[in-house]
């Protein structure tokens, strides 16, 4: 708790002015009694129908206390939540539910570039349901989409650092911000230029990279961003300014998720159709290929045996040999032993006719003799 409580006048900070002097208030009286800052009984920020409630101020390591003794969010815890429902396959969108008054500036672009990546894998949907400012709405804008409820406000895009000062036992502090109502009703002190000059340099560059990552993550140009002057808006002049997408009930987000749910069982299984019925096609026109390379093979086949039995001499045999589905090798083989056979039986009956014709000749020439 104590440091959570010094960080507010040690760090830039984002968050509003309200949550900042409550933290600091509850610093003198944490010293006068610690006990009544702890509590068997913690908060476990489950209150919400989103996968993740980004609930009250946020840390970048420190699970402290805030002023109802709640636990507070750590951009560490975060992380991890997120990561564990990317691998989740049983989770195709991850809906959040924001409402915080900001938090430390450390840690806090982190995961917002972290949320922004992951909703390059999955959609992340953003609910502002309350208020959502400064370092929860960095959290907000990296969203894939984000929507408010109608009565919600966001907003306090910049950077506060607080300067604390002890004199005679007086304490007071000093604001340095991006943004002209950043810390309005505020106490001034006075300060020297030279860390005056310091101080606001640091948070001019910590307030121009918050400009630039919600510039980045809801499309709209850094200047649009910086000329917001740190203030808080309705959800309608959310809307306006591009800093939502649309403006839901709980209702309506409820709704939103069952039916995202039930057109991803429907896509489901319609793909698994499509994918069978694609393979089924594969399958048929691997079939026909098949077929058809089959078909040209035994045609070409046909023909080579059909011109080997004609240069053999024995056309007959052709037909048969591809019924019988015989390789060109056996077809040749079995056509060279027909044709040898032929040229046997040729041979001897040639032989015969030779012999019949001579004796018929000399038989001739004894009647005529």
């Amino acid at each position: 708790m104590r440091h959570l409580l010094q960080l507010m006048t040690n760090a830039p900070m984002m968050m509003t002015i309200d949550a900042h002097q409550a933290n600091l208030s509850l610093l003198n009286q944490f010293y006068l009694n610690p006990e009544l800052f702890f509590s068997n009984e913690q908060e476990t920020h489950k209150d919400t129908f989103c996968h993740i409630g980004i609930f009250g101020p946020t840390s970048h390591r420190f699970n402290g206390l805030d002023a109802h003794c709640n636990q507070v969010l750590s951009y560490r815890s975060l992380r991890q939540s997120f990561n564990a429902l990317v691998e989740d396959d049983s989770v195709k969108s991850i809906f959040v539910e924001f409402d915080g008054p900001g938090g430390e500036a450390s840690g806090c672009f982190d995961l917002a570039n972290l949320i922004k990546d992951i909703s390059a894998i999955k959609p992340v949907i953003g609910f502002i349901n309350g208020g959502s400012y400064s370092a929860n709405y960095a959290l907000a804008s990296a969203c894939t989409e984000l929507y408010a409820s109608p009565h919600s406000m966001a907003g306090s895009i910049g950077v506060i650092f607080g300067r604390r000062e002890v004199h005679n036992d007086k304490e007071t502090i000093t604001y340095f911000t991006t943004g002209e109502a950043k810390a309005d009703g505020s106490p001034h002190l006075a300060l020297s230029d030279e860390e005056r000059a310091r101080h606001q340099t640091m948070v001019n560059q910590l307030g121009d990279a918050f400009f630039q990552l919600v510039a980045h993550n809801r499309g709209i140009e850094a200047a649009q961003v910086q000329a917001l002057q740190a203030k808080s808006f309705t959800a309608r002049d959310l809307l306006a300014h591009g800093l939502i997408d649309d403006i839901k009930t709980e209702e309506e987000i409820h709704a939103m998720m069952t039916d995202a749910k039930h057109k991803r069982i429907v896509a489901e299984i319609q793909a698994t159709h499509e994918a069978e019925t694609a393979d089924m096609k594969e399958q048929i026109q691997a079939l026909q290929t098949s077929l058809q390379s089959q078909e040209s093979s035994h045609k070409e086949l046909a023909q080579k045996i059909n011109q080997l039995a004609q240069a053999a001499g024995v056309p007959e045999m052709a037909g048969q040999l591809i019924q019988d589905n015989a390789s060109e090798e056996a077809a040749a083989k079995a056509l060279k032993e027909a044709a040898a056979k032929k040229d046997e039986d040729i041979s001897l009956t040639s032989g015969l006719e030779s012999s019949k014709d001579e004796d018929y000749d000399m038989l001739q020439l004894i009647e005529e003799a």
